[in-house]
């Protein structure tokens, strides 16, 4: 008798249960719509990666201006990977080594204009030539002691990602008509 109730109980659910679906094609529209979204999340999340690797080698870059000014070229030499290439106005110069480049910048700062105190970054535009390197084009202008102007520049900087930082491995200056 249970066996009667039972295959009583159970035969209507197995005879009158919806099969299951088969998988069927998504409708051609649809799934380009759903690329698409797909695709717009992926280069939303590499805008803001982008985005948060430019604030950084600009953050980055105002601490390097931040030892020129204090003439500390220990720190100076940990934003670099070598060789690096110098061209500030003349022919360019190529430094294998930490030394030469402490050497180097000992010969710019003692060279740079009469009363400077502080540099500040006017303008900057990160431009990226591949996912591991940029460049940083950056207009910037000198003070002295009274907070006068006395010389705006650009430079080019370019960064690229060493291990898991930004160094600079190049640093060019273009020349700029100063208005002071």
């Amino acid at each position: 008798m249970m066996k009667l109730l039972f295959i009583a109980f159970l035969f209507p659910v197995f005879i009158f249960s919806q099969n299951p679906m088969i998988k069927k094609e998504m409708n051609p529209i649809m799934k380009k719509k759903m690329e698409i979204k797909k695709k717009k999340n992926l280069d939303l999340k590499s805008f803001e990666k982008r985005k948060k690797v430019e604030k950084s080698i600009i953050s980055l870059w105002e601490e390097y201006s931040r030892a020129f000014e204090y003439s500390d070229f220990e720190k100076i030499k940990t934003y670099f990977t070598y060789p690096v290439t110098f061209s500030l106005l003349g022919d360019p110069v190529i430094v294998k080594s930490e030394r030469d480049l402490i050497k180097l910048y000992n010969q710019i700062r003692s060279n740079v204009q009469v009363g400077y105190k502080y540099s500040k970054l006017e303008k900057s535009r990160i431009i990226w030539i591949s996912k591991d390197v940029c460049m940083l084009d950056a207009t910037i202008s000198r003070f002295n002691q009274n907070y006068d102007k006395i010389f705006t520049g650009r430079g080019i900087y370019m960064y690229k990602r060493v291990e898991n930082s930004w160094k600079m491995f190049s640093m060019s200056g273009i020349e700029t008509k100063n208005k002071k």
